[in-house]
């Protein structure tokens, strides 16, 4: 089950990062 929640951890880190990466640009200038 370990193993499983890694994995898991991993594809949501991998998903989030470039997802992050192009909505708070959109973010900042929305704030602006």
């Amino acid at each position: 089950m370990e193993s499983t929640s890694l994995a898991f951890i991993a594809i949501a880190l991998f998903t989030a990062v470039p997802t992050a990466s192009l909505i708070i640009p959109h973010v900042k200038t929305a704030s602006r």
